[in-house]
Protein backbone atom coordinates (compact mmCIF):
# COMPACT_ATOMS: atom_id res chain seq x y z
CA UNK A 1 0.00 0.00 0.00
CA UNK A 2 1.42 4.07 -0.72
CA UNK A 3 0.62 6.17 1.83
CA UNK A 4 -0.65 9.61 0.54
CA UNK A 5 0.15 12.93 2.09
CA UNK A 6 -1.47 15.90 1.66
CA UNK A 7 -4.95 17.04 0.77
CA UNK A 8 -7.66 14.42 -0.17
CA UNK A 9 -10.48 15.64 -2.05
CA UNK A 10 -13.59 13.95 -3.20
CA UNK A 11 -16.08 15.54 -5.67
CA UNK A 12 -19.13 17.23 -4.10
CA UNK A 13 -21.62 19.77 -5.03
CA UNK A 14 -21.24 23.06 -3.71
CA UNK A 15 -24.96 23.89 -2.77
CA UNK A 16 -24.89 21.07 -0.12
CA UNK A 17 -22.12 22.63 1.97
CA UNK A 18 -23.29 26.18 1.59
CA UNK A 19 -26.21 27.44 5.12
CA UNK A 20 -29.39 27.79 2.88
CA UNK A 21 -29.92 31.80 2.92
CA UNK A 22 -32.52 34.07 1.64
CA UNK A 23 -30.77 37.50 0.11
CA UNK A 24 -27.48 36.53 1.84
CA UNK A 25 -28.40 36.38 5.22
CA UNK A 26 -29.34 32.42 7.46
CA UNK A 27 -32.82 31.61 6.50
CA UNK A 28 -33.93 31.14 10.42
CA UNK A 29 -32.74 34.47 11.28
CA UNK A 30 -34.13 36.70 8.23
CA UNK A 31 -37.65 34.71 9.57
CA UNK A 32 -37.14 35.60 12.84
CA UNK A 33 -36.34 39.87 11.63
CA UNK A 34 -39.36 39.61 9.54
CA UNK A 35 -41.70 37.95 12.46
CA UNK A 36 -40.32 40.66 15.14
CA UNK A 37 -40.90 43.31 11.99
CA UNK A 38 -44.20 42.34 11.39
CA UNK A 39 -45.25 42.09 15.31
CA UNK A 40 -43.63 45.26 15.49
CA UNK A 41 -45.79 46.88 12.79
CA UNK A 42 -49.11 44.94 14.14
CA UNK A 43 -48.65 46.58 17.95
CA UNK A 44 -47.48 49.61 17.42
CA UNK A 45 -49.53 50.32 13.74
CA UNK A 46 -46.43 52.07 12.34
CA UNK A 47 -44.72 50.96 9.00
CA UNK A 48 -41.68 52.59 9.84
CA UNK A 49 -41.32 51.03 13.08
CA UNK A 50 -41.66 47.46 11.90
CA UNK A 51 -39.24 47.87 8.97
CA UNK A 52 -37.06 49.28 10.62
CA UNK A 53 -36.63 46.48 13.20
CA UNK A 54 -36.90 44.04 9.69
CA UNK A 55 -33.92 45.94 8.29
CA UNK A 56 -31.82 45.96 11.42
CA UNK A 57 -32.68 42.21 12.27
CA UNK A 58 -31.84 41.58 8.56
CA UNK A 59 -28.57 43.67 8.56
CA UNK A 60 -26.86 41.99 11.45
CA UNK A 61 -27.92 38.28 10.18
CA UNK A 62 -26.46 39.39 6.82
CA UNK A 63 -23.48 40.23 8.60
CA UNK A 64 -23.54 37.36 10.81
CA UNK A 65 -23.72 34.95 7.93
CA UNK A 66 -20.68 36.67 6.16
CA UNK A 67 -18.74 36.61 8.92
CA UNK A 68 -19.54 32.98 9.87
CA UNK A 69 -22.98 30.56 8.24
CA UNK A 70 -22.77 28.28 11.22
CA UNK A 71 -22.72 31.05 13.83
CA UNK A 72 -26.55 30.59 14.61
CA UNK A 73 -25.78 26.79 15.11
CA UNK A 74 -22.72 27.33 17.37
CA UNK A 75 -24.60 29.86 19.55
CA UNK A 76 -27.76 27.50 19.86
CA UNK A 77 -25.77 24.49 20.78
CA UNK A 78 -23.77 26.19 23.18
CA UNK A 79 -26.72 27.19 25.10
CA UNK A 80 -28.32 24.10 25.62
CA UNK A 81 -24.86 22.64 27.16
CA UNK A 82 -24.03 22.36 30.86
CA UNK A 83 -20.94 24.65 32.15
CA UNK A 84 -17.24 22.76 32.32
CA UNK A 85 -15.93 22.51 35.76
CA UNK A 86 -13.00 24.77 36.31
CA UNK A 87 -10.45 23.74 38.72
CA UNK A 88 -9.68 27.60 38.95
CA UNK A 89 -12.47 28.88 40.28
CA UNK A 90 -12.66 28.51 44.17
CA UNK A 91 -15.85 28.11 46.41
CA UNK A 92 -17.67 32.04 47.53
CA UNK A 93 -16.00 30.83 51.13
CA UNK A 94 -12.86 30.50 50.18
CA UNK A 95 -13.05 33.76 48.58
CA UNK A 96 -14.43 35.89 51.50
CA UNK A 97 -12.12 38.58 52.28
CA UNK A 98 -12.01 40.06 56.27
CA UNK A 99 -11.62 43.36 56.79
CA UNK A 100 -9.42 44.76 59.88
CA UNK A 101 -9.71 47.94 61.73
CA UNK A 102 -6.16 48.94 62.22
CA UNK A 103 -7.61 51.36 64.76
CA UNK A 104 -6.43 51.18 68.16
CA UNK A 105 -8.97 51.94 71.10
CA UNK A 106 -7.08 52.81 74.43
Amino acid sequence: MSVVYGKRSWPACRSLVRPLTVMGCERRVFILAATFGAATFNVLNSLPAGLLLFITGYAIGWLGTRHDPHMLQITRAASSDKPRYDPAKRPAAEAEIEIVSNTSTT
